[in-house]
């Protein structure tokens, strides 16, 4: 669920100089100024997802939600007003309740992949388009990464954004990701357990080999402190085929949806309030497509704050 919920927006702008990208997106947002407005070669920040889905098919909440958190501690280090270095250290924090299967979780802490990040925030312009992006370096220090048996992941985001008018602007957004493995196929660990020990369905699945998110963003800035931002694009995955476990590669590909209400109530403090739905483009089952499915339906919550 943290992954689709990743893929909403943080607002960087509020925190940077207006030389920055203007794009509202994702965890890209450690600022490179000091809360009193002076020019810093060293920050820390603070980020934070909180996500909560719609109960699944057939299932009822009849207890407390389990609330679903992904958090880093971000070092950076500015290049020049232009570019910036950091080093992110996350982490996975999940509380007690009920999950979107119905079943009783109990609180969990674990650690997710230490990942590098280079940013650029001028690239340059294609007549009125700006251009910036990043680029971003997975290790393999959480535990899913592990058990999947990943080397590494590279993960380049590329921003075209063009300005509409002074309030108005549109940005095009591709996010490309390549994977190295060590093994084309794995267990999938979020498949539930009978009470016997055996798995509702085949666990096994094949590992994922290349990624593509990319989507039109329209951003409205109300004034200082609102800003809304509507996106929609699509988000696709390209998986390995294993000989070894007998299983066949993929392609999937799923229509996203999202909108998002900034909140800037003072300088180096952000939050965001969204909602997205995604909707597998290929048939489950022999069941044929269905858009905006309640099920596909999450909500969350994410904060940026600059420490020091």
């Amino acid at each position: 669920m943290l992954k689709k919920a990743l893929t909403f927006l943080i607002a960087g702008s509020c925190l940077t100089s207006t030389a920055f990208a203007a794009v509202l997106d994702a965890d890209n947002a450690s600022p490179m100024t000091s809360i009193s407005g002076k020019m810093s070669d060293w920050s820390f920040t603070f980020f934070s997802i909180a996500s909560v889905g719609n109960m699944k098919p057939g299932k009822t909440a009849n207890d407390t939600r389990s609330v679903d958190t992904y958090d880093y501690l971000s070092v950076n280090y500015k290049l020049n007003s232009d570019e910036k270095v950091s080093m992110r250290l996350p982490f996975n924090f999940n509380t007690a309740g009920q999950n979107q299967y119905g079943d009783q979780v109990t609180s969990d802490f674990a650690m997710s992949d230490i990942h590098f990040v280079y940013s650029n925030y001028d690239l340059g312009y294609i007549g009125d388009v700006d251009l910036s992006g990043n680029v971003k370096l997975y290790l393999p220090t959480s535990r899913y990464s592990q058990n999947s048996g990943m080397i590494t992941k590279l993960r380049a985001e590329g921003f075209a954004e063009y300005q509409i008018t002074r309030g108005w602007s549109v940005a095009y957004v591709a996010k490309p990701d390549i994977y190295w493995q060590s093994k084309t196929a794995s267990l999938n660990e979020d498949i539930p357990q009978f009470d016997d020990g055996t798995w509702v369905t085949d666990p096994r699945q094949t590992n994922k080999q290349f990624g593509l998110e990319h989507y039109l963003q329209f951003q409205w800035e109300i004034n200082q402190m609102f800003s809304i931002s509507t996106k929609s694009g699509f988000n696709e995955s390209w998986y390995h085929t294993s000989h070894v476990e007998d299983l066949e590669g993929d392609h999937t590909t799923a229509l996203r949806l999202g909108i998002n209400l900034w909140i800037r109530p003072v300088r180096g403090f952000s939050f965001s309030l969204g909602m997205s739905n995604d909707t597998m483009l290929n048939s489950y089952r022999g069941e044929d497509i269905k858009f905006w499915q309640p099920f596909n339906t999450q909500y969350s919550l994410m904060t940026n704050a600059y420490l020091f």
